[in-house]
């Protein structure tokens, strides 16, 4: 499966980068090894584990078709809990959106957004800023 970086992707680790959330410690040590894995979904046990991967769902509790988010507990200074939406399409899986999760409405509220992105990303209507090798 080919891990693709979208615009979407790249502006929410900017954004987290540039306010002091993540380090480039964080993103090299932990969050990129996790991000790799996507190359190997689902055959990798962490994809059953849901501490660390599920599936997105919206403000009904109802399963977004194709999306799921990455799960990070305690990471960075400020021990955030930290989320990556990913849409899983034709056997590519597309990095959306990073944020931290604050409450479950801000999951909620991402979710509809990554829910759009899924939309874009069918119609051709998304930004690719790389794959990772």
């Amino acid at each position: 499966m080919d891990v693709i970086i979208t615009e979407w992707g790249l502006q929410a680790y900017l954004n987290l980068v540039g306010g002091g959330i993540i380090t480039q410690y964080d993103y090299w040590d932990i969050l990129r090894p996790d991000v790799e894995k996507l190359k190997q979904f689902p055959q990798l046990q962490n994809f059953t584990d849901s501490r660390f991967w599920g599936s997105a769902t919206d403000l009904g509790g109802n399963k977004i078709q194709d999306g799921y988010k990455m799960k990070w507990h305690n990471i960075g200074s400020g021990r955030v809990q930290l989320r990556l939406s990913v849409a899983i399409l034709s056997n590519n899986a597309f990095l959306c959106r990073a944020y931290v999760k604050s409450s479950d409405s801000k999951d909620k509220r991402e979710a509809a957004k990554l829910k759009d992105h899924i939309q874009d990303i069918h119609f051709g209507r998304h930004q690719v800023r790389g794959v990772l090798p």
